[in-house]
């Protein structure tokens, strides 16, 4: 299905983004969806990434490298690493979140456009070479249950060797250095794992009941391994501002979360191995050079959905052959909608179209049938899991 044109994906977007509480971006999308000189700036992009946020972002990374223009007062994390302080960061409990305004400021429309128009050789050189990069931590809060459900098929103590494609800065690598709660939306009860002292904490309400969770306890991991076709160094300046631009601009909780995350990886002793590849042609080399001696899970969150059907056809294909020499389990969160190519079962409850639901699924290493774990919300805020069979 081929994608919507520019001016439909701006209104979506900003559809999407006025449902999570982000009030700036629902504004500027709104606002120029219609201008010719902003859509033929995204149409400069490569056609896979011809996207909003796209432009989005390299507006927001040269805002956080101190490009002065009116339009920063209107970015709230802009402000945010001025004052280098904590920010107005808060949960509202199963959105997104931490939208510090209630109502989109006066003129931001207008300054975006002057903005673009100012910047426009540099927005052009960003867009022309970069990619969306949207290394979210949240979705842990859906990858520590999943690894549970691959794990509880092995004896206890059994490590697991992780494989993460489209991996970016590597962080969901790490997911047992952050600390978890998971919070019952019917009545508040709590269920905590991970290290209580971590810098990092996930709050994710559950929709329906917190039995249903698997145990939440972390697998030994023997290997930590990350391919994308342009890794991010979290050491590198540079690469840290493109992470921490591709989120929204008046959402401190994650702007505060990656920052946070970022630190983790960069004094973490024995970082994850990353290799700058191909997810498809270069993932059998990748997976041949990590030990055989424990169970694989190759997983992937909202990467696919930058590919075309064919291609996420071709990605399933690769894994399946991997899986013929090897135990290999598949595990994805990716929007349904988006990735027609994979083997995502239906959802067993039907599910609010205001949800933006993204399918968590597992495909086992003994070739079995994909299992639909759990509907969750994009970045892991809300997690709809259903009993694992």
């Amino acid at each position: 299905m081929p994608s919507p044109a520019l001016p439909d994906q701006f209104r979506l977007f900003a559809q999407g983004a006025a449902r999570d509480g982000a009030v700036t971006y629902d504004a500027i999308c709104r606002g120029v969806a219609d201008n010719p000189q902003i859509l033929a700036l995204v149409g400069e992009a490569p056609v896979a990434q011809r996207r909003p946020n796209l432009l989005l972002a390299a507006v927001h990374f040269l805002l956080l490298a101190g490009a002065a223009h009116p339009l920063a007062a209107h970015y709230d994390t802009v402000r945010f690493i001025n004052v280098d302080g904590d920010g107005d960061v808060h949960n509202d409990g199963d959105g997104d979140a931490a939208a510090t305004n209630s109502a989109p400021s006066d003129g931001v429309v207008a300054e975006f456009e002057d903005f673009c128009l100012e910047h426009h050789a540099e927005l052009l050189e960003l867009i022309s070479v970069r990619g969306t990069q949207t290394n979210e931590v949240g979705r842990c809060a859906a990858l520590v249950p999943a690894l549970n459900v691959v794990a509880a098929g092995y004896p206890d103590g059994q490590s697991l060797s992780l494989l993460d494609l489209g991996t970016s800065a590597g962080l969901n690598l790490l997911f047992d250095s952050y600390g978890y709660t998971y919070r019952q939306r019917s009545d508040g009860r709590t269920l905590h794992a991970g290290r209580s002292d971590a810098a990092v904490l996930l709050d994710c309400t559950v929709r329906g009941e917190l039995s249903a969770l698997p145990p939440l306890t972390f697998p030994p991991i023997s290997a930590r391994t990350g391919l994308d076709a342009a890794p991010i160094d979290p050491s590198s300046e540079d690469g840290a501002r493109w992470l921490l631009a591709c989120l929204w601009p008046d959402n401190l909780r994650r702007f505060a979360r990656l920052r946070g995350a970022l630190d983790v990886a960069r004094a973490t002793a024995h970082p994850p191995v990353v290799h700058t590849g191909d997810i498809i042609e270069d993932l059998p080399g990748v997976v041949n050079g990590i030990a055989s001696g424990s169970p694989l899970v190759v997983f992937h969150s909202w990467v696919a959905a930058y590919l075309s059907p064919e291609r996420q056809r071709q990605l399933v294909e690769t894994i399946r052959v991997l899986s013929t020499s090897r135990q290999l389990h598949y595990l994805y969160a990716e929007s349904p909608v988006e990735t027609p190519g994979l083997p995502t079962p239906p959802s067993p409850a039907p599910s609010p179209t205001s949800d933006l639901a993204t399918a968590l699924v597992h495909v086992p290493a003994d070739g079995g049938p994909a299992v639909r774990l759990a509907n969750m919300h994009p970045h892991g805020n809300w997690l709809n899991w259903w009993a694992t069979p």
